[in-house]
Order: structure tokens, then sequence, then C-alpha cells
């Protein structure tokens, strides 16, 4: 094949494959000439690989006949190319085109080469007076110069290429070895990029970032990716996340995407608060509560996050559940967060380093542009000079780029003229202009499907889309690159990008009759009565006559296609019975809450209801509706969704039975008066059936089993729920919730293998649908209900379970003759089962992550560990109150890395404990039985942190492990003495308070000489709590209160600019009564000049579980580096530490408390603070 580029860009296309599509066939093509290699060098190298399970292509595979189009598709399936060079090499004609094509490839679409000189030198390959250019002289003389050239320039190409030579390497089977190492590296390297091939440039944007993040050490960095909209920080974000998933580190990690999109659709931040910690612990369904409970335990957790599209650093606390300066209460050492913003403030307040993610450079905007305008990375010769002019527009946005490119795909070139010369008459173009030209030249359907989606819908659901749009024009906006697709989850969405939907807006803003409605008042001036109430509650807005220049989009409401509304707001709409008469092109109507879903509407309508809505709707989403049932003459056979939840007064949806034929989302979740659900007998592609908390409802029609596409049935608290339908029938069906059913008495059978969720709680049922035998492969299950009295012997493929609130005695469905077929979970959740007695004997060869038990009262005694097990790492077990004694074999769990033992009966460790070499974290909170822990304890050289509180009955502590960082031993109320090695360790955090006998024993200079250990050590921050009434005499700064009220604040005044350098930190001291029983708390203080805060210091003191108030005052004292140490890398001036900004003013320390937890509210407000203190450390 000729190297040089065809006339028209079609011809190009028929070449169009990359290097690389996804998956390779093979992972090696090896080019050699046999006569010279085969049956030695090459056969060596060729059983090296296959030992290690890589898969090689030989050119032997191909007959000499065959088309060179073979070769390019061989290579195409193939990952890597390696070229042996020998000494008769350029003697053949066809080693020499393939190394051709190989070349070719190589320059074209980065395909990786390994050259190998095997008994010559490199310059013998690409020299021109070398062996092989006096080879191709003597052997080919008869080939055109045009061949010569392109030969010899493919030789230079890959003999520069870093490779291998048996001059450095002269034993054989060594360069064998070297060469096998290599090619595991280069394909370890492949994978973690494949995934972002034709993302240009991304490799050294990833490589940079990854400098920043430095994983090999052990600190808590934040990573900010700082840019414009489109410029590509979600695309690098990704590409560092799946980097760092492929390389395998055993870190907890989490993506979490559209932050502040999603923030636009759900209820507040809770449901990514619930998610992230749910995947970070291990532990399924948790709720706000269980993850401030597990706090501590978060703060020792070593994590990798992605936080995708935070606007403001409230969202950032608020899904870290703490302030974000005090990173040691966050995650543990080694943590890295990587944050996505348009908003730099948001980084430097967040303490990020920043990663300014640029445009692309002019190279790699035209590689990007060719991708997507020719599916090769660079332009044809003859359309050379158009995409450079094209890609000038798009100033190096790559979204600009993919967009334009994608508009151009296979157009002529005239096309190419005219499009490029619209564009080129806005001398002041913007990339939204770019963007705004490929919207401009679609066609009008796509053009409606386009702003439907962007406007309503930017992260639909891929089933609603498919009902909801013609397919083929969502398609279409795909290959465009104006909508992507994208998988969350285990569902498929459809997504618009952020400028995208700017766009959107923007487009319709300047519509002459508007079409979409989403702002406050222009949905009253559509649609309310002539008076609107806004006051403190409500607001009066007159909306008889618009302003002139407004009126002509807002009087044809034929015009209008979409609505949405969020009424959050403390502001109610006042409407009239025919409010959407006249509106025949409605397909979107949207009156939704974030914040108190259930309650009264803000939306009033005449006594007898809407007399019609309009038949075209597609999706109608009205929370609280505001009527008992819709209107009788709204047909509504196009509806795809339909949510009316919360609806108080709503008693059914139609008086009359109505065709629902394409509805695939129906919600009518806590409308409590609902008696009748529609007949859903003619709704085929149905997908949720949403009726949680309908109270009044008793029969689930007997056509739901019907329902052939259902995904999730949701009859959670339908009390007065009692028929049901005796099958569910659709093969696709995921989650079934019946909790708080308690007139359900048989659970229906379900046909279903992709079954990961069943809730039969506080319900009467007792036999288990065969559903939860067939869970597919890799599939995960919560089971609960309390008539559950036998384990199920569930799939073996099943990674997590959670059997929760049952009255299962036994673990008892594993014989020795099934050991074969053991699952091996990755999670297995024991949780309040009261009857419980034994587990199986197998239990601990049944695991690949974490074994969970708690609230099991009946169980007394654990199997012995007969044989070792690797799979286990941690183990948590919480008030199984009669569990005497853990397993004498405990040394066989030779992965466990931690081991939680809360409020159980045991008296004493099992010695061989000592032997768990991979041992990080040890719980032991509230044994109250508990004596002694084992003398050799310092063995475990791995032991990080260690909890003792609320263990009442331990004395004495022994010598304890070389790189412990933390202890607690608070509550350990018979405890006489802290062990003689605890001044040589290099501590984080202290906590020893409620410890009566330990007082007049006090180690003194434990909290004399914190100071001097905190300027000394190398963590950033750390803490030590204990009982007493008196800040130490080094805090500087100190105000005592003598009254009522709490102290708050103390003031000092900064040291000027010649001693700023002495300051290596500051150093916070608090005296808290503590008359109330024990809770959680949060101590921050503000640092304020005047009145502005300049910066902010907090932590959190854990509860420990204790429970009971505390004995006497305790003192916290706490120290931060960061806060005042030196300028964070990346972050420059805008980062200069605030006590350089005001040297010599004088600063306020404003100190306040905060409850972990809501209900503790009232007993925090009556905690007083007696002492407060300020310390500079120098």
């Amino acid at each position: 094949m000729s190297s040089s580029s065809s006339s028209s860009s079609s011809s190009h296309h028929a070449d169009s494959t990359s290097s690389y599509s996804g998956k390779w066939e093979y992972d090696v093509f090896l080019c050699f000439r046999g006569a010279d290699t085969r049956h030695g060098f090459t056969s060596h190298l060729m059983a090296a690989l296959s030992d290690r399970q890589i898969k090689v292509f030989i050119d032997d595979m191909l007959s000499k006949t065959e088309s060179i189009h073979e070769l390019i598709s061989v290579l195409s399936k193939s990952a890597l190319s390696i070229v042996i060079f020998s000494k008769n090499f350029a003697d053949s004609s066809w080693c020499l085109d393939e190394v051709a094509t190989i070349s070719q490839r190589m320059v074209k679409f980065g395909h990786r080469v390994l050259p190998v000189f095997y008994k010559l030198e490199p310059s013998a390959v690409s020299d021109d007076s070398g062996s092989y250019a006096a080879a191709i002289e003597q052997k080919h003389g008869s080939k055109s110069p045009g061949d010569k050239k392109r030969w010899m320039d493919a030789l230079k190409a890959v003999a520069e290429r870093a490779g291998h030579t048996s001059q450095a390497i002269k034993i054989d089977s060594e360069l064998v070895e070297a060469i096998v190492i290599d090619v595991l590296k280069r394909l370890a390297e492949i994978s973690r990029r494949v995934k972002f091939d034709h993302l240009i440039g991304m490799d050294a944007r990833v490589c940079e970032v990854e400098q920043l993040l430095a994983m090999d050490v052990d600190d808590f960095r934040i990573i900010g990716l700082w840019g414009m909209g489109g410029v590509g920080k979600t695309t690098l974000a990704t590409a560092c996340y799946q980097s760092f998933v492929s390389s395998g580190k055993e870190i907890k990690h989490h993506f979490v995407q559209n932050i502040s999109e999603k923030l636009e659709k759900q209820s507040g931040i809770e449901g990514m608060v619930y998610e992230l910690y749910s995947i970070l612990l291990s532990e399924a369904n948790l709720n706000y509560m269980d993850i401030c409970h597990r706090r501590e335990r978060l703060s020792r957790l070593r994590v990798f996050l992605v936080l995708d599209s935070v606007e403001t650093i409230s969202q950032l606390e608020q899904l870290l559940l703490g302030n974000i300066l005090d990173s040691t209460n966050l995650f543990g050492p080694g943590s890295r967060i990587i944050l996505t913003t348009r908003d730099r403030r948001v980084l430097v307040n967040a303490g990020a380093q920043i990663y300014e993610v640029k445009c692309l450079h002019s190279h790699e905007s035209l590689q990007l542009f060719g991708i997507h305008a020719f599916r090769q990375c660079l332009p044809p010769n003859d359309f050379v000079d158009l995409s450079n002019v094209a890609v000038s527009y798009c100033k190096g946005s790559p979204l600009a780029i993919k967009v334009l490119g994608r508009a151009l795909l296979d157009r002529e070139k005239s096309y190419w003229e005219s499009f490029l010369s619209e564009l080129g008459e806005n001398p002041k173009l913007e990339i939204r202009d770019v963007l705004r030209r490929s919207y401009d030249r679609l066609e009008v359907p796509e053009k409606r499907v386009f702003l439907d989606i962007a406007c309503f819908l930017p992260r639909i659901l891929n089933s609603l889309v498919i009902n909801y749009f013609s397919t083929r024009y969502v398609e279409d906006l795909i290959d465009k690159s104006l909508l992507t697709c994208a998988f969350d989850k285990e569902d498929k969405r459809i997504e618009v990008h952020e400028l995208l939907r700017e766009m959107a807006w923007d487009i319709v803003s300047e519509e002459e009759h508007r079409s979409r409605f989403n702002k406050f008042d222009d949905v009253h001036k559509l649609l309310a009565v002539e008076k609107v109430k806004t006051s403190r509650r409500f607001s009066y807005l007159n909306i008889l006559k618009p302003k002139e220049k407004h009126r002509s989009a807002f009087e044809k409401g034929s015009a209008t296609e979409g609505i949405l509304l969020n009424l959050s707001k403390d502001t109610d709409v006042h409407m009239e019975a025919n409010a959407f008469e006249g509106m025949t092109s409605l397909r979107y109507l949207e009156f939704s809450y974030l914040e108190n879903k259930y309650g009264a509407s803000k939306v009033h309508l005449p006594h007898g209801g809407l007399i019609t809505l309009p038949n075209s709707l597609r999706w109608l989403e009205w929370q609280k509706f505001p009527s008992k049932s819709l209107p009788s003459r709204f047909s509504p056979e196009n509806l795809v969704t339909l949510c009316l939840s919360g609806s108080l007064i709503l008693k059914r949806c139609w008086e009359a039975e109505q065709q629902l034929v394409n509805l695939v989302w129906l919600d009518l979740s806590g409308c409590i008066n609902l008696v009748a659900i529609p007949n859903l007998s003619g709704s085929p592609k149905l997908e949720r059936l949403l009726l949680e908390g309908c109270k009044r409802l008793i029969e689930l029609s007997s056509h739901v089993q019907d329902l052939h596409k259902l995904v999730v049935l949701d009859l959670d608290d339908c009390t007065n729920m009692r028929i049901f339908p005796a099958k569910l029938n659709s093969k696709f069906l995921k989650k079934v919730y019946l909790s708080n059913c308690p007139k359900v008495t048989l659970c229906p059978e379900i046909n279903s293998q992709e079954l990961m969720w069943l809730d039969l709680r506080d319900t009467p049922i007792i036999a288990l649908p065969t559903a939860i035998y067939n869970v597919k492969q890799d599939g995960w299950l919560l089971l609960c209900g309390k008539h559950i009295t036998c384990f199920p012997a569930i799939s073996a493929s099943l990674k997590r379970f959670r059997l929760c609130h049952t009255l299962i005695a036994e673990m008892d469905c594993y014989d020795d003759h099934q050991l074969s077929s053991l699952p091996r979970f990755f999670l297995l959740e024991l949780v309040g089962n009261p009857k419980l007695k034994s587990l199986s004997r197998h239990i601990w060869n049944m695991f690949s992550g974490t074994f969970h038990l708690e609230d099991c009262p009946s169980i007394q005694s654990l199997p012995e560990i007969s044989q070792p097990v690797t799979g286990l790492t941690q183990i948590y077990i919480k008030g199984c109150r009669n569990l005497k004694s853990f397993p004498t074999s405990i040394n066989n769990l030779k992965s466990l890395q931690i081991l939680r033992f809360f409020e159980t009966d045991i008296e004493s460790l099992p010695p061989a404990i000592v032997e768990l070499d991979q041992l990080s974290e040890l719980f032991l909170h509230s044994n109250k039985r508990l004596e002694f822990v084992p003398s050799n304890i310092h063995k475990l050289v791995r032991l990080s942190y260690l909890s003792l509180a609320g263990c009442s009955r331990i004395k004495f502590l022994p010598e304890l492990p070389p790189n412990l960082l933390t202890l607690a031993v608070s509550g350990c109320t018979s405890l006489q003495a802290l062990p003689i090695n605890i001044h040589r360790l290099g501590w984080k955090r202290l906590y020893f308070e409620d410890c009566p006998q330990l007082d007049t024993h006090l180690p003194q200079e434990l909290v004399l000489n914190f100071c001097n250990h905190a300027s000394s050590n190398l963590h950033s921050q750390g803490v030590l709590q204990h009982s007493g009434s008196k800040i130490p005499g080094w805090v500087a700064h100190k105000s005592m209160n003598y009254a009522s009220d709490s102290c708050t604040m103390v003031q000092l005044t900064l040291p000027n600019c010649t001693t700023k350098k002495l300051i290596k930190g500051i150093a916070f001291g608090v005296v808290c009564s503590s008359d109330v029983g024990r809770v959680g708390i949060s101590i921050t203080c503000d640092c304020s000049i005047g009145t502005s805060t300049v910066a902010a210091a907090s932590w959190s003191s854990p509860s420990f579980g204790l429970g009971r108030a505390s004995q006497s005052d305790n003192v916290y004292i706490w120290y931060d580096k960061n806060l005042l140490g030196e300028t964070k890398k990346g972050i420059r001036d805008e980062a200069e530490a605030w006590y350089e900004r005001y040297a010599g003013l004088t600063v306020s320390f404003i100190f306040s408390l905060q409850p972990d937890e809501e209900e503790d509210v009232d007993k925090v407000k009556s905690i007083k603070v007696k002492s407060i203190g300020v310390s500079l450390l120098n």
C-alpha cells in the first residue's frame, strides 16, 4: 500500500481501524526473517512469550500470496509488534513490506513497536550506508525508487524506537527474558490507557497529574483539576481514575460523577453520601447514623476518590462529612481526592494542589479533529488546510473539536467550505458559537430531541429515551457528540455536557415564541392566575399583562413544549382550571420539590381540579398533585413517565380506565389515600412501579405479574396490602421491596436471575422465591424477613450478601462434599438475627473480602480455622453479647488487616493474634469482660490503630507496637498506667479520658511536652484528649470562663514578617464540661479578622459508643501544621498563608461545638466550654 494519502476523504474510511479498537485478538505481532532465526532465537522467544500467556501472531500464519490488506487487518488486532532485525532480514521483500506497513500504522495510529537487533548493530538497519541499504540495492534493484525509499524510511522509523540488542545482552536466554519483561510492561501500559484511545494528549496530562498524586507518599492530598467548560476535566479525571484502578493497588476507590448536576435533580446530597460511604466501607444499606458512627474508621481508611463537578466548598464538605481543612479527620494517610471544577476558589479553599487543564495544542487539536472528521489521526492531504481552519475556530476545546469534526464527517469538500465560511463570518467567535453551528445544522426533529434532553433530561435512563424519543434521532445526536452514552451502576444513561446544556437554554431564550420554561417568573406568566402570592410566606406577582417586550414569548401557548419548575422555595402558585388549555405541543411537565417531598402542595387548583391536560404529554412529573384524580378529558396514551408522588389527596389516577401503552415509569409513592392503581395490563413497557407508602392500597392487580420488562417493584410501607400476584414473570426484575407489609403472607415466585434486592422485613412471609438461588455471576443480594428460619442455599456466584432481621438458628447449608461450590463473598453481612447460634464450619473459606456479624446475641463461639485462609481481609463483629471467645487458630487468617470486636463477652485475646503480620487496625470497644492484652502485642509491627475504649476491666497495657499512631483507652476505668514505651512512639492521636485510676498517675510530661512533640512530629495534625480541667501551661493565649455562659473567643496578635518563618503550626486547647451522656462532638475554631473569617480548623471527638456521662471535665488539645504551613505547590499567591497576609494584625479565634449526630443537638447545647487556648508552634 502506498504511504501517500488518497485524494478524497472517502477513500480513508475503508482503512479506518485504529491500532486498537478495544479488545485485541493478539498481544504481539512477530515480524522476523525465518531463514535467520525461526529454529533458534525466534522459537525460544515464542516459547517464552507463550509461557507467560502472551498470545503471538507470527507471519508464518499469513500466506505470502495474500494481499497486504490481510496484514493490515492482523496488525489492527494486535496490541504491539516485535520486529527482529537479523543479518539477512532485508533480503526479503515480504519482510520489508511488513516493516513498511508496521511503520505506517505506527505513525498514523500510534501502533506500538519493539525492535530487536539480533547479532547486528542498529546502524546496519538505519544508516544509508548500512548493510540493509546495500541489500535493498543488490537484492531488489528492479523495484521502483519510491518502493526503496518507502522501505528505508520505514526501517529508520522502526529502528529509532527503544528496543533491545544482542550486543548489549549477549546471552540469548537473558535477551529473551528482557524482551518478555518489556512486553509485559508495555501490555500493562496499553491496558491502562486502552480505554482512552483517541484521547489526544491524555497520556502526558495523566502523567503530570500522577506526579502530583505521588501515590507512594504517605500523606493526604487533594488534587484539583480546574479549567473552562468542555476542556476535558472530567475526561482527564476519568483517565487518572482508570489508570489507578488498573494499577491493582488495594485501596478503596470510587468516582462520583456530575455532583452539581445530581444536586439539581435529587433531594440534597444524602443519596450521594450513602452511595459513597457504602462503597468505601463495604457495607450495604447504610444510613446517616451508621456513617457517623464510622467516622473514626473512615479517618483511618486509605481511599482514592474522584469528585466530579464540585461547585462550592459546602458541597465538598457535605459529601466528605467534615471540614475540608481538617484532613486528618477525613481519610487515612496516603488518601487522594481528585476534584474537578470551573471555580478555582473552591480548590484554593480546599487546600488542593491545582492542575490547570488547558486547551489542546494546535497539533493535538488537529489529531483529535482528524479522528472525528476522518476516523484517523491526521487529515488527508487535500483536507489539511480546511482542517486547520476548522480547528482554529475551536480554540483547543476538545468538546468543540469533537462536535465540529462529527458535523463534517463524510461530507463533501463543498459542504466543508460552506460550513466553515459561515463560521468565519463571526469575527469574535466563541466556543459556544462553534457548538451552536453544529446545532443549527440539525434537522428540526433532531433539534427538538436535543433541546428536550439538554433542558430537562440531562442524565436520562436509556430505556426512557427509547420510548420518549425516536431512537434514530438519539443515535444521530450521539454520533454528532451532542449527546453521550454512559453507564451508572447497572443503568445505561444518555448524558449532555454542561456547556451544551447552557447553550440549549440560550437557544430557548432567543425564541420568538418560547418553547421551554424553567424559571419561576416565566412559568408564572405562562400558567398562573392574575395574582400569585409570594410575601414572607406568599408573594404577589401581577401577571395580567406581561411587559411588552416579553409578550410575544408568552402569548402563544401552542408553542410550549416543556415546563420544569422547582417549588422548593416558599412560594405558592395558583392556577385556573384551564391553565393548560391550548398547549397542544406540551410534551414535558414537571413540578418537583427537592426538599420536603411530602406535605402540602404549593400548587393550588380550583375545587373541581383541572379541566384537562395536553394529550401530547410524554413526561408528567407532578409531585404533591393537588387533586383527587387526573382530568377525565386527559388521554395518557403518550405518557412514558408518570410521577405523582406525595399527592396527599389523590385517590386514583383516573376515574375510568386508560390506555398506558408507552408507560415505562410509574411513581405513586407517598400517595397515602390512593385506593387503586391504573390498569397496567396494556403497559408492556413498564420497568419501574413505585408504590411506597400507599397505606390505603389493598390490592396489587394480577396483571402486574405479566409486566415482562419490570425491573423495580417498590411496595414498602403499604400497610394494608393483602392481595398480591402469585408470580412476577419479568426476567429483568432486580429489586423487590415489601418491608412493613404485615398483611402480605406469600412472596411471589420471581422468574429472574437478575434479582439483587429482596426486602421482606416486617412481613409474615416464610417461603422464599427460588430466584434467590439463581443470582447471576458476581451478583449481590439483600434479604430481610423476620419469618425466614433457614439459611438459604444461595448461588455460589453471589459476591455480596446481606441477611438481616431473620429468625435463622444456624448456618448449616454447606456440607463437606459441597466445598468446591462454596461462595466467595466479597462481603457477607449477618445483621440482627437474634436466634443465630452457630456458623458453618466452612465460614472462613467463603470470603474474598469482609465478614460483618452484628446484633446476633445467641452466638457464643466462632468455628476454628482449620487451615490457612488468604481471602478474608476484614472482620467486624458488634453486639454479639454472648460471644465469649475468638478462635485460637486466628493466626490462620493470613490476610486479615482489620479486626473489630465491639460489645462482646470475650475475656481475652488468643495468643496467636500476634502472628497476624498484616493486621493494621484492632478495635476492641466496650468488651466489658476483657482483662488482658497479649504481652507480646508489640510484635504486630504493622498495627497503626489500637482501641480499647470502654474495656473497663483492663488494668495494664504491655509494650505497644512500634508503628502505632492511634491509641484509644477512653472509658478504661480500671487502667492504672500507660505502657512504658508510650513516649517513644510517633503519636497522631491519643484518647485517655474517663480513666480515673490513671489520672493520679498520668505522665504529665506527655501533656506538657505535647507542644514540642507536635513541632517535631511528621504528621500534619494530631490530637490528645484526657480528663482534666486545665489547658497546659505552654498554651500561651488563653481565655477562662467563670460565669454560666460558655467561653468562645480568644485573641492574639500575629507575628510580623520578620518572625513568620519560625512558625510551624498552631495548637488549640479546649476544656469542656461533661454533665451529659457522652456524645461525639466536633470542635470548630474560626480565625477572624474584623468580620472576615480568614481560616478555620476543626476536630471531631469520637464518643466510642460509651454512652454514659463522663466523670469529669475533658481537655481537648489538637494541632494543625497545614493551617499555618508553607504555600502549597500549585496554588501560588492565591494560597498565601493567611498569617503572612495579615502579619501584625489581631486575630479572633472563635470556638464552637457541633454534634456528630442530629439527635444529640440538645445534649451538646448543655455542654459548657470552660476554657480555650491557642498557641503558635515554633
